[in-house]
């Protein structure tokens, strides 16, 4: 066998675990919309997970749900999205992405997090939650940290290694550790 052959049936073959990994994760409650292709995921309750169109979620992507029977706790992600690598979704209350967004390796989402008051036990302080929106044509750089709360507006720009903990405005980037503004970016 030469090797355009060798390609072609393991392009076929990951055209058709494809099939198969959407069909299994469907029977689960998986709403997901045509086109979309979903590599080797995890996702214990896929009922709460809502794909769009066109998306091309890449392998080891970790979908958590905290409240599985509540169906306002939810991950939506809009069409034509595109998820790296190694992602991980940590959903109490709410995670939702827009259309066209870019969503680099290695990200972490996570809508939940802890108080602190100075005479409890770390282990037992009360958790917080706040939903997440990431709204459409955003580009989150590789390594980012997004946390509870956030809202990061259309056509923004997140440096790789970023830990956003404050919402970010329309059409801005934003880099750093704690992320801060680099420049206002002007579409047309």
């Amino acid at each position: 066998m030469n090797p355009t052959t060798i390609g072609l049936f393991f392009n076929k073959l990951n055209y058709f675990s494809n099939k198969f990994r959407i069909i299994f994760f469907k029977i689960k409650g998986l709403q997901v919309k045509k086109g979309t292709r979903i590599g080797k995921i995890s996702c214990e309750w896929p009922n709460n997970l809502f794909v769009g169109s066109d998306c091309d979620i890449q392998n080891n992507i970790d979908f958590r749900i905290g409240s599985p029977f509540n169906k306002e706790c939810n991950i939506t992600i809009g069409d034509r999205v595109f998820i790296g690598r190694c992602c991980e979704f940590v959903c109490s209350t709410k995670i939702k992405i827009g259309n066209d967004c870019f969503i680099a390796s290695n990200i972490t989402i996570i809508d939940t997090g802890h108080e602190y008051a100075k005479h409890i036990k770390i282990k037992n302080q009360p958790i917080t939650t706040a939903k997440i929106t990431i709204e459409d044509d955003v580009w989150i750089g590789t390594s980012s940290v997004i946390l509870q709360g956030i809202t990061i507006g259309k056509g923004s720009i997140i440096g790789a290694g970023s830990v956003i903990n404050k919402s970010i405005p329309e059409y801005e980037i934003w880099a750093g550790v704690p992320a801060r503004f680099i420049k206002k970016e002007y579409k047309t």
